[in-house]
């Protein structure tokens, strides 16, 4: 019984998509890591948006299956401006737009 609890959670890591520190400020030299373990090797793209569904920055985060992938936001958009306090939204899509993960990530410059 313990062994097939032990392979469900291994299965739910494998997916699970996260990010730290949350909140962050990046006014104050903080970076936001996301961080993924996948089960397969892609190319693909982080993408961050604001609440108001407009597209704040794009850059490439290429996965290697079975290892953990770490992409940094410094809180600069791609206009190199430092966004706004509040809540964005990030997705992870690989090179056929096909959902990795998604979540929010929280800014607050103090």
């Amino acid at each position: 019984m313990m062994r097939r609890c032990n392979w469900l959670l291994v299965l739910l890591l494998a997916v699970t998509i996260i990010n730290y520190p949350n909140p962050f400020d990046p006014k104050g030299g903080q970076i936001a890591t996301i961080e993924c373990t996948p089960d397969t090797t892609t190319e693909a793209f982080l993408y961050i948006y604001d609440l108001g569904a407009r597209f704040v920055r794009r850059q490439s985060f290429d996965l290697q299956g079975g290892a953990v992938n770490r992409a940094s936001w410094d809180g600069y958009s791609d206009y190199n401006e430092l966004v706004g306090n509040g809540i964005y939204l990030y997705m992870v899509l690989d090179k056929d737009q096909g959902l990795v993960g998604k979540g929010k990530i929280w800014v607050i410059n103090r």
